[in-house]
Order: C-alpha cells, then sequence, then structure tokens
C-alpha cells in the first residue's frame, strides 16, 4: 500500500468493527504495562466498542480514520478543549488521545498523515497549542512527535502498587 493511496476522513459508524479491533492491537501493543495482564482484551471489545462510540459522539470531527482501500489501517483521536470545561484558558489547548496505525502498516507515514490532519482540525477549531502523550520507550512515537515539533512539557511519573 502505497502513502498516495491512505485516505484520511471522519470516522462513521461503518468502522466500528474494524475500529474495536484496532483498539484490541493498540491496547495490546501497549504490553509492556504492567496492567497489561490484567485485562482480558477479547471480553473487553464491547467496552471498546462504547470508548470509541463515545469519542464519535464528543467530537466527530476530531475522530479520522486512513483508509487504503476498503480496509481502516489507522486511526486518530483529538479534542479541542484538552483540560474540559473546569479550566479558563487565555488560548484553546487541545489534545492528540491516540493515534494507531494497523500493524503491518506502520513506518510507512499513516501516523504521520492522520497526526497531520489532526493537527489541521485543532488549528482550524482555534488551539494554539496542542498536547500529546506516549510511552518513554516508544521510540518510533516519540521519533514522530518530534519530527512534527512536539517538545518535552516534564515527565509525569505514574506509579501502582499490588494489593493482593
Amino acid at each position: 500500500m502505497r502513502l498516495s493511496m491512505v485516505e484520511i476522513r471522519p470516522c462513521s459508524e461503518e468502522d466500528l468493527p474494524e475500529l474495536v479491533e484496532l483498539w484490541k492491537e493498540y491496547m495490546v501493543d501497549q504490553g509492556d504495562d504492567p496492567l497489561s495482564h490484567y485485562f482480558d482484551f477479547e471480553s473487553s471489545k464491547e467496552g471498546f466498542r462504547r470508548i470509541l462510540e463515545g469519542y464519535m459522539r464528543k467530537e466527530p470531527g476530531g475522530f479520522l480514520v486512513a483508509t487504503g482501500g476498503d480496509e481502516v489501517v489507522g486511526f486518530v483521536v483529538s479534542f479541542k478543549d484538552a483540560l474540559g470545561p473546569n479550566y479558563v484558558m487565555k488560548s484553546r489547548v487541545g489534545r492528540i488521545q491516540v493515534v494507531h496505525t494497523k500493524r503491518g502498516r506502520r513506518r510507512k507515514g499513516v501516523a504521520t498523515r492522520l497526526m497531520t490532519a489532526a493537527l489541521d482540525y485543532l488549528r482550524e477549531s482555534g488551539c494554539a497549542m496542542v498536547l500529546a502523550e506516549t510511552g518513554e520507550d516508544n521510540a518510533g512515537s516519540l521519533g514522530m512527535l518530534r519530527r512534527l515539533g512536539f517538545k518535552e512539557r516534564g515527565k509525569l511519573v505514574n506509579l501502582m502498587k499490588e494489593i493482593r
């Protein structure tokens, strides 16, 4: 699949079955997360569907898919109000919630095209700043974000403790 054959468009209801599988793949790919062994990914598919439907309802213009032929090969979810309604901001701050490219379709520019389209959407929505995050060991994602001009804001330390 050539990058020129990839179309970026808003997500639709018809995309949901493929997106549920891609969301499962996204979750599995977070395998270095110690929480991964607590998840039942197969049984979570209905929950994944509800998450995706919620994103579609909340901000349909920010939920974009990449298609190659008749196949969904990636998606990005972005929001034009990163911090929600409880903060008064001097300028609008957007957020890239997640970007994912299907296995076997990676490192071909699909995620970069999705990110560029999401950044265009956020810019057109009046955002002056965009937040994005990725795992510190996700070299591919970190490299892409840096190439797109993102800079580290700081480190967030995420701790966990087993209690049984």
